[in-house]
């Protein structure tokens, strides 16, 4: 999945992925249940 489409899917600005994956913005319980949904994972993998 592209950082747009995941933008997309959980609603936040691309360059609030962006910043995530590079560790420049960090990811809270909520942000990471919303990852966690639209990955299909458990939100656990991103705290």
């Amino acid at each position: 999945m592209t950082q747009a489409r995941l933008a997309v899917a959980i609603g936040v600005h691309v360059t609030n992925i962006s910043e995530m994956e590079r560790g420049l913005r960090p990811i809270g319980k909520e942000m990471a249940k919303r990852l966690a949904k639209a990955l299909d994972m458990p939100y656990k993998a991103f705290l």
